[in-house]
């Protein structure tokens, strides 16, 4: 069905009657049967995809709006709403591309100039935000918005007087607005006219007394008065009102400078830095530190900041540079040297990490206050058993102790102290330690994420989609297109899927993405279609699974797999419970199966310190962990069973006793040649610096042998898994093994 009169389409006329009656929920009803039974319909797609963002699904109107726009190009309306839904997703080119095809469509349009004046915003590019701002006032609507931003981004790109004329006809508009008291408040004391800035903030705060953004302004035009006296008191109140607030710590440092504290407001500044540090506001956190540096530029704490900061960016060579200068200005600063350590040991350069950290912790006393102490004696540990001085490296962990850690510290310390006992050979006391840590960081995910756990509830819901007739009613597709050269390592985390990539990572035909979220693009993309994830998979057309593919590649691009000449090697274990929506979005795809024996598997997982989110809080407890391999591996044979997954599986322990063979066949598989260097794996590890996987350390070395049937060593504690897992092992070849 394709209707093309609106008089044909008595779903969306009573989907439009119900929006009008305000029964949303009937309404969405109906636009899905609609969509169902019209899914070429352009009309029906563009209304529910309105419908979407006005209801706050930015995800769902994307899609709709694109597929409307793709069956009837040209529609202007259609385009700024689609432009409106990408900016709801933060996608900001996205947004820009819409709103210039819907003013390529009809020049001037308000509504599509709005959305472009806030791409250019967004991106800074001054200029062009003013005329796109600009273009927007000539139409009639609500001008006050626009003046707002218009003014904005006058006073940014340094026309203060067009700013002021433009905050001055805001006024006459909504004099008692107050947006606009705010925002030319901010503007006026900025200009330095703080009294009459007082008393636009004045009339704006009482109408709302307790709005965090007032107060931090009235506390702004106090300092800029002269009164810091009066705007610490309302400092005060602010950080009652809103606790923890960087902006709050910045004016307080920004008070106390104004008084004469400089000492006071660097420890304010510094604790707003790591506020914006730590909630991922790095352009801020650094704009904040040049403030410092222009002030004094031999400040070694603003100098440690920056590391701290660089090494939150991902460039560990500025990290590293910004540490040595701030050692170089205050060598006995212990936080620089445990963040320069840190970076060395993190990127495989042990030898330096120990020399730094061995002379540093020579400073350490005893008793709190020592900023940085704990993690130099922690990343002193690491060095020391990684240099195989376990005495030494256990007795940096015990002076942890006597320094008052917090949870955290305590926890890393803990799971350090697990690998340490390990090489000991001391089974009881490396669980006990491993249990500790885990412990702890159990607890505190739980504190954040009651109830079941989401991952394995998502594992569970789609085997029982599995074992019905789901997949027998997925629709073929029609006219679909090839795709990029892809294949998918897969497995399970500590299966020898880091191992892998780094061996094919130096490979000059293929380009490899480690651990991205790019498959979860797909998954996204699926929750915003009707129907939702996973169920959409059974409905996809043409249209929808290049929609999918666009954002798959478009993330893989974006974390450096740009070059669709070369195979592409996503590495995510997990991706392994997506197979099937994989390869339905990717028929060509092919799968590199990581495997392990199980109980090795099994017990490593539960031997590091992950970094948790909903999938890696599974691996807290042995229980835990055996409850997510065991359905895991169901799940991925019930994908094998259902669909013609192109499959090649590599033995972790099979690579350690013939590797030239195994790798040989792997690259055969995915269809590129051998090469010999392919055995420098852990130079290139070396090389390459920072591995943001647990296995940063193992992949660093040759092939090895002691993590071979390491699980024998903890037998007992594994006894009671044993009927869970011997399904799987006997299933994967490894009854027969020599630990088995």
């Amino acid at each position: 069905m394709s209707p093309s009169d609106p008089g044909d389409r008595p779903l969306l006329r009573a989907a439009r009657a119900e929006i009008e009656r305000r029964d949303y929920q009937r309404a969405e009803a109906l636009f899905l049967q609609h969509v169902a039974q019209a899914r070429d319909d352009a009309i029906g797609l563009a209304e529910y995809g309105i419908f979407c963002l006005r209801s706050g699904r930015a995800d769902s109107a994307c899609y709709l709006l694109d597929k409307a726009n793709t069956l009837q190009a040209g529609h202007h309306e259609w385009l700024s709403h689609s432009g409106y839904a990408c900016l709801e997703q933060q996608a900001f080119e996205a947004a820009r591309r819409n709103f210039e095809a819907a003013l390529a469509c009809v020049p001037g349009n308000a509504q599509a100039s709005y959305g472009l004046g806030l791409c250019h915003e967004h991106a800074g590019a001054w200029p062009d935000a003013i005329a796109a701002f600009a273009g927007t006032l000539s139409e009639p609507g609500e001008a006050l918005p626009v003046l707002l931003h218009l003014a904005d981004s006058c006073h940014r790109a340094g026309e203060h007087a067009q700013a002021r004329q433009h905050y001055e006809h805001a006024q006459r508009e909504a004099p008692d607005h107050p947006a606009l008291l705010l925002a030319f408040g901010t503007f006026l004391r900025e200009q330095g006219e703080p009294a009459r800035a007082m008393a636009m903030i004045d009339r704006c705060g009482a109408m709302h007394p307790d709005e965090p953004r007032i107060v931090l302004e009235k506390a702004r035009c106090l300092r800029a008065l002269d009164d810091a006296t009066h705007a610490l008191r309302w400092l005060d109140r602010l950080e009652k009102l809103s606790p923890g607030k960087p902006e709050t710590s910045a004016e307080l440092g920004d008070c106390l400078a104004h008084a004469g504290s400089i000492a006071l407001a660097n420890a304010h500044w510094l604790r707003a830095i790591d506020l914006w540090v730590a909630a991922g506001e790095l352009a801020v956190a650094e704009s904040q530190i040049e403030r410092m540096l222009k002030r004094d530029p031999d400040n070694a704490a603003s100098w440690n900041a920056r590391g701290n900061l660089e090494r939150a960016k991902h460039d560990y060579v500025a990290a590293e540079a910004a540490w040595r200068k701030a050692l170089g200005l205050e060598p006995a600063r212990l936080d620089a040297s445990a963040g320069l350590a840190l970076v060395y040991e993190s990127t495989n350069r042990v030898v330096e990490a120990k020399a730094i950290a061995e002379r540093a912790a020579t400073a350490i006393g005893s008793g709190r206050g020592q900023h940085g102490a704990i993690e130099l004696l922690f990343v002193l540990g690491k060095t020391l058993r990684r240099t195989h001085d376990l005495a030494g490296a256990m007795r940096a962990l015990d002076r942890i102790d006597a320094l008052a850690p917090n949870e955290t510290q305590r926890m890393a310390a803990s799971m350090e102290r697990g690998k340490l006992l390990d090489l000991l050979d001391d089974a009881p006391g490396a669980m006990a330690a491993f249990a500790t840590g885990n412990a702890i960081t159990s607890a505190r995910w739980l504190r954040g994420n009651p109830g079941r756990n989401k991952y394995l509830a998502g594992v569970d819901y789609m085997l029982e989609a599995m074992r019905s007739d789901w997949i027998q009613r997925w629709k073929p597709i029609e006219r679909l297109s090839e795709h990029p050269k892809v294949a998918f390592l897969v497995g399970f985390p500590r299966s020898g899927t880091t191992l892998l990539n780094q061996v094919l990572d130096g490979h000059p035909s293929i380009q490899t993405i480690e651990e991205k979220p790019s498959a979860s693009k797909i998954t996204a993309g699926l929750r915003a279609m009707p129907g939702g994830y996973p169920h959409a998979l059974a409905d996809l057309d043409a249209f929808d699974v290049t929609w999918l593919r666009d954002a798959y590649f478009r993330s893989a691009a974006e974390h450096g797999a740009s070059d669709r000449s070369k195979l592409l090697l996503d590495k995510f274990p997990m991706n392994t419970a997506l197979a099937g929506m994989l390869h339905r979005v990717l028929p060509r795809a092919r799968f590199v199966f990581a495997l392990r024996h199980p109980c090795d598997v099994v017990l490593s997982c539960f031997m590091q310190n992950f970094e948790l989110n909903n999938t890696m809080a599974n691996f807290c407890t042995l229980a835990d962990t055996v409850a997510l391999y065991t359905r895991t591996m169901d799940l991925w044979q019930a994908w094998r069973d259902a669909l013609p997954l192109d499959v090649h599986t590599v033995r972790y322990e099979d690579v350690v006793e013939d590797f030239d063979g195994q790798v040989r066949a792997l690259c055969d598989f995915l269809g590129v040649p051998w090469q010999d260097d392919l055995r420098d794996f852990s130079a290139r590890a070396l090389e390459r610096g920072r591995i943001n996987t647990p296995s940063y350390e193992q992949v660093s070395r040759p092939i090895y042998r002691e993590a071979l049937y390491r699980w024998q060593r903890y037998r007992e504690y594994l006894e009671p898994f044993l009927p869970a897992l011997q399904p799987y092992i006997d299933r994967f070849g490894y009854s027969d093994s020599p630990a088995s």
